[in-house]
């Protein structure tokens, strides 16, 4: 019996220390963005922008051989269904995805693979809309 209410006792504390360090402050659908654009890691290849409903988050990473995968996501966390695209700026190139319509609580975005080492390359995430564009500040090393 004993035994038992240990594992209750343990199993309880485990729920209410995951509810209460479970998620980072100021999140928009998992992601964390603070004011000066920088998501939960703190890094510089990693940047987002807090939008007013919603989080426009931006990163890079080593794909296979020589290639880097470049992710732009939105993260929508209130107001009503839109249609949007995602895309990165990189150079003097910027790239888009389709049009998609994303709603509130949803995560949406795309990534691409790009040939060639782009890692530490400065790049901006962006948000598309019939009304302009949002970017995140520049990702880079």
């Amino acid at each position: 019996m004993r035994t038992k209410i240990q594992a209750v006792t343990i199993a309880c504390a485990i729920a209410a220390g995951t509810v209460l360090f479970g998620a980072p402050t100021a999140s928009a659908a998992g992601y964390y963005c603070d004011s000066s654009g920088y998501m939960a890691d703190n890094t510089p290849m990693k940047r987002c922008t807090s939008l007013s409903n919603g989080v426009l988050a931006h990163w890079k990473s080593y794909g296979t051989g020589t290639s880097t995968n470049i992710t732009t996501n939105y993260s929508k966390t209130g107001g009503s269904t839109v249609s949007v695209r995602v895309g990165y700026g990189l150079g003097s190139s910027t790239v888009y995805s389709s049009y998609f319509s994303i709603a509130s609580g949803q995560t949406k975005g795309k990534t691409w693979n790009k040939t060639g080492d782009y890692y530490c390359s400065s790049s901006t995430g962006l948000l598309n809309y019939s009304g302009g564009t949002f970017q995140t500040p520049s990702a880079h090393c």
